[in-house]
């Protein structure tokens, strides 16, 4: 369980609440009812249809409003951990107000606070945020709630939530767009309430997960530093410190996880007016700039401040740190380079950065990792599961000492059509297909390279590959029946039979066997047989599609040619042409019709675009 259960205080026999949760619902309620009144004036239909999407929102916030919180335990608390007393109004409600006794209350004893916020779209991600943090036996955290929807989940879960009344959209923010822009305004407020407070901050992005305790790395390598930040280089340090100011402080520098001493006001007052000031500039670039006031500067070599790895910024006046890329990791050195798995060492955090499949992609790597936190159900589906040995020709990596393009589409491919026959296979079965380990012979990036990211140690072939640089999960999750389950209803990650999780009676009812000669009637009997054993583990997979009549094979087309993602990318040829490739699910059927309903009457080769 995580910490910050809260009694709700209300009268039966009135049935008045005096809760601020409660308050912001009514406020969303009020602000809905008079968006009802606007929408009702209008009669038009495409109108009409949005104020039938408010009337149902409407009518779920009154729901949680007409209801007392049950808070539901997922896990329980790990015996001794100590959390602060909740904070109550006069009343005897929660108050879950970001008031400066409430951020003390939940600093440790070293002035440290871990802060994340969500809104209701993505509440899941702090659900593991926080179990994270139960699991490493802390309670110096707290998440800030963006709308009354996220704070009513938050508090059921019992997480120590505080209400930040952002105003801002309850849907995904989208890389970019203006609700990214706005909510990095939104971010610098929040640090600056929590410095104003005296805090020392930890401030990190829902899906940056906190992995092992950064206190005493702080108090080990950070002594001194006003600010240590993450970044996105991909070669670092490999010993525990500091990375080198001569490559940290020029590299892009990630605000999904950072580190502030309460003395960097000043410098974080700065920033938020220019993220005030830009509204259309990115609040990450925004703050490098701010503190490049006045350049940034390394100390005299062999001083005993260069020892320490800190540089100077903002006009001199603050003390700088690059936390090292091997253990403070994006989802590059953590995913594809596997940097802490080789060296052997426990990362402090995880970042879904560089990935290709949207908010559905980053849950999907780090139900790979085994580091996204699952309810019990989603380890004993209903459905069974079909898991086979992928097959993957080793002689197609770097076949003659280097691995080009159409080597890597290839070696790729050809593990596609055996992913598709598993697909098939498991739907006629009715079971959920288990995600082979994939093996990538190039790396993806969103800009030109030679098979590794410029700038990279990464190691040839990528084995195992992310799912997410190979299949389309996120347009995968768009086109599956969400009434079936959707992405969930059809597959589980490769990792999924290792899981910890698994309960005995999964991971013991395991029947290993050949697979069908084909999808027909006859073939199948043999296995449909076996419907009450949980797990098939077939011991390779043959073209099943190939067995397909012409109409079957016509539906699966329709139904799976948008499944897979691209390759990106070589360089492009002409300034104007493309660089990336796309993969094909059907590359072997001739002819047929892509995704991009291009007909392919001859045999499939390396096309760059669309």
């Amino acid at each position: 369980m995580v910490r910050g259960s809260q009694s709700i205080g209300y009268s039966a026999k009135h049935r008045t609440y005096s809760d601020p949760k409660f308050d912001q619902v009514k406020r969303d309620n009020d602000r809905l009812k008079q968006q009802i009144e606007e929408l009702t004036r209008n009669k038009d239909a495409k109108d009409r249809a949005e104020l039938e999407q408010v009337l149902a929102r409407n009518k779920e916030l009154a729901k949680a409003l007409a209801n007392p919180f049950t808070p539901r335990v997922s896990r329980s608390p790990p015996s001794g951990t100590a959390a602060p007393p909740a904070a109550v109004l006069p009343s005897g409600a929660p108050d879950y107000r970001l008031s400066v006794e409430r951020i003390k209350a939940h600093c440790d004893s070293h002035n440290i606070i871990l802060v994340t916020f969500v809104n209701s779209k993505r509440a899941n991600y702090a659900y593991t945020w926080a179990s994270h943090l139960v699991r490493l036996r802390l309670t110096n955290y707290m998440v800030g709630a963006m709308d009354g929807e996220a704070l009513v989940k938050l508090a059921k879960r019992n997480i120590t939530a505080f209400d930040m009344a952002a105003g801002l959209t309850t849907a995904d923010y989208g890389w970019g767009t203006k609700n990214f822009r706005a909510l990095g305004l939104r971010k610098s407020e929040l640090i600056i309430t929590l410095l104003k407070a005296g805090a020392d901050p930890i401030v990190t992005d829902a899906d940056a997960l906190i992995t092992r305790d950064p206190t005493p790395y702080i108090l080990r390598y950070g002594k001194g530093a006003d600010i240590l930040v993450t970044s996105d280089q991909l070669m670092g340090v490999k010993d525990e410190g500091l990375e080198m100011p001569a490559s940290g402080m020029h590299a892009a520098w990630n605000i999904g996880y950072f580190y502030l001493k309460h003395t960097a006001l000043a410098a974080m007052l700065h920033w938020q007016q220019k993220c005030a000031d830009n509204p259309t500039l990115w609040d990450q670039n925004l703050f490098k700039d701010v503190l490049k006031i006045g350049g940034l500067q390394t100390p005299p070599r062999n001083s005993p401040e260069a020892a320490t790895r800190l540089f100077r910024g903002y006009n001199r006046t603050l003390a700088i740190g690059i936390l090292p890329v091997r253990t403070f990791c994006s989802g590059h050195t953590y995913f594809v380079q596997r940097m802490p798995q080789k060296a052997q060492v426990e990362p402090y955090s995880v970042h879904t950065t560089f990935q290709y499949s949207g908010a559905v992609g980053k849950l999907h790597r780090l139900r790979e990792a085994h580091l996204w936190e699952d309810p019990p159900e989603y380890f004993a589906p209903q459905k069974g599961l079909l898991a086979f040995a992928p097959k993957v020709r080793r002689e197609l990596i770097r076949p003659s000492g280097t691995m080009d393009v159409a080597s890597h589409f290839q070696l790729v491919h050809e593990q596609l059509v055996q992913v598709r026959a598993a697909f098939l296979l498991a739907e006629r079965l009715g079971r959920l297909l288990v995600l082979p380990k994939l093996v990538c012979g190039l790396d993806r990036f969103w800009a030109p390279h030679n098979g590794t990211i410029p700038g990279s140690d990464t190691t040839l072939p990528i084995d195992p590959c992310p799912a997410d640089h190979v299949l389309d999960l996120e347009r995968m999750a768009g086109l599956l029946p969400k009434e079936k389950g959707g992405l969930e209803g059809v597959l589980r990650e490769y990792s999924f039979l290792e899981h910890p999780m698994l309960p005995a009676a999964v991971r013991t009812d395991v029947k290993q066997l050949a697979p069908p000669a084909s999808l027909g009637d006859a073939a199948l009997r043999p296995l449909l047989e076996l419907k009450a054993t949980r797990v098939l583990n077939l011991t390779h997979m043959p073209d099943l599609y190939a067995t397909l009549s012409a109409d079957e094979a016509d539906a699966a087309q329709r139904r799976m040619k948008e499944w897979t993602s691209i390759w990106c990318c070589s360089l492009p040829l002409t300034k104007k042409a493309a660089g990336h490739v796309w993969y094909d699910f059907f590359w072997d059927v001739v002819p047929h019709t892509d995704r991009h309903k291009k007909l392919w009457p001859a045999p499939w080769k390396v096309t760059f675009g669309p």
